[in-house]
């Protein structure tokens, strides 16, 4: 795994390059004051309503913390308003009052808080090149509701083509095919949110030719790993003690082991019957135009680009709320980094080789 070594000035507002030396962005504001040496990564977070983006969101800030403290680093928030926001509207309802997370309000309301993004400076590190370099990390939170119906001016989301990673997270029992596999295996749900094929056609849409990394993430992961408790074919496969979803990734990141996963979610969800879901992936965003072929040409004569995207599986909470209350056994994340790990372990953050 290897990375480009000289930083590119990023805007966190736009996630667009600037030029270089600048030290406001695209609108004036300031920006950190060893902002033009550094690398920034831009993520973004893309899913329905109540697929659990703000809740992942809480806990990978929360995990990125603990992970820092095993390099004796510490991740903190870059300017006043990340810290603000963070503890007023992703910690105090997680982890103070233990509650199950409001919904993200559409970013043409008032109080869309999720309006700007989240900064976190996430220390210095060293690169391939062996220079030390700070390393921030910009995290938008998206209210599905602007994705589920996109606005009228897409200019609105227009961060979304200069991401270094988006996130698309989704509750597997949303997808139709699925919970018709596994009805009556598991008790019946009350499901909120969009289709998330509609919610991927959308992105597609809104992307255009831009391809940036996309993490195609299984969010509440431990509804399915109940199905090992189960009698019959479900419980050999969630039960199956080494496959990569069975194991938690902790404090270490591997390549292949995550190459891994991604083959077994893909059988996974071609297994429940999601083949639309996975075929739509491999069909609209798992290839590249090259300029000397016209865009008319056969997809089969194109490149496909299956690097483009890898499959993740999630659970921020470890154990489903009951009803606006946590589980009573407290919040036990499952490879809640891993997505964001995949675009910061080829800089050496939280890597052993950049210490």
């Amino acid at each position: 795994m290897t990375a480009p070594v000289t930083p590119v000035v990023r805007d966190p507002y736009t996630f667009r390059e600037l030029a270089p030396g600048a030290t406001t962005s695209a609108d004036g504001r300031p920006l950190p004051h060893d902002w033009t040496d550094a690398h920034v990564h831009c993520v973004t977070m893309a899913g329905a309503r109540a697929s659990g983006k703000s809740l992942y969101t809480a806990v990978m800030v929360k995990q990125l913390e603990e992970l820092a403290s095993q390099f004796n680093r510490v991740v903190e928030a870059a300017d006043d308003s990340t810290l603000e926001r963070y503890r007023a509207f992703y910690e105090a309802p997680l982890y103070r009052e233990m509650k199950h997370m409001p919904a993200t309000p559409p970013a043409s309301t008032a109080d869309a808080y999720q309006r700007d993004p989240l900064i976190f400076s996430l220390g210095r590190w060293t690169g391939a090149d062996g220079a030390s370099r700070p390393h921030y990390l910009v995290f938008r939170d998206v209210a599905g509701e602007d994705l589920e119906n996109l606005p009228s001016d897409p200019e609105e989301l227009g961060f979304f083509h200069a991401a270094d990673l988006i996130i698309f997270l989704f509750d597997p029992l949303r997808v139709e095919q699925i919970l018709t596999s596994l009805r009556g295996i598991i008790p019946p749900q009350s499901l909120t949110g969009g289709d998330p094929e509609d919610v991927l056609r959308n992105l597609f849409r809104l992307l255009g030719p831009s391809r940036p990394k996309l993490a195609v993430t299984i969010s509440k992961f431990d509804t399915l790993q109940k199905l090992s408790a189960t009698k019959g074919q479900w419980a050999e496969i969630m039960g199956n003690n080494g496959a990569a979803f069975r194991r938690d990734s902790g404090w270490g990141y591997d390549h292949n082991d995550q190459r891994l996963l991604h083959m077994e979610i893909e059988s996974l969800l071609r297994f429940m019957g999601a083949d639309r879901l996975v075929n739509l992936i491999g069909q609209d965003y798992g290839w590249t135009q090259d300029s000397a072929h016209p865009v008319g040409q056969h997809v089969a004569e194109q490149h496909i680009r299956p690097d483009l995207w890898q499959y993740f599986a999630v659970s921020a909470l470890g154990e489903s709320p009951r009803g606006e209350q946590l589980s009573r056994h407290g919040i036990a994340p499952y490879r809640v980094l891993d997505p964001v790990r995949s675009i910061l372990a080829p800089y050496g953050v939280f890597e052993e080789s950049g210490r």
